[in-house]
């Protein structure tokens, strides 16, 4: 498997953060690793679901590092619910 470039992880998630983006890259994933972990915080049935099928490291690594630009954004919105950080 290839690692991902960066246009294709912008054409997957959308336009993102540039160290998202290089973190990704970064992690060797292919685009189907990064589909699979995106499609798993995205999807219906929640992320308990996924925990439970044992994915490979990378696409846990990459998981791991879109939860926590998630969680970060959720608390950022929390902190300041109108979206404006004046």
């Amino acid at each position: 498997m290839s690692s991902t470039s960066h246009d294709e992880i912008v054409n997957l998630i959308g336009d993102v953060d540039e160290i998202l983006v290089e973190r990704l890259v970064a992690t060797g994933a292919s685009l189907d690793e990064i589909s699979q972990a995106w499609g798993e915080l995205e999807g219906d049935g929640g992320i308990a679901e996924y925990r439970a099928l044992a994915p490979s490291p990378r696409v846990a690594e990459v998981r791991a590092i879109l939860e926590e630009v998630r969680d970060d954004v959720d608390d950022e919105y929390d902190e300041h619910p109108g979206g404006h950080t004046a």
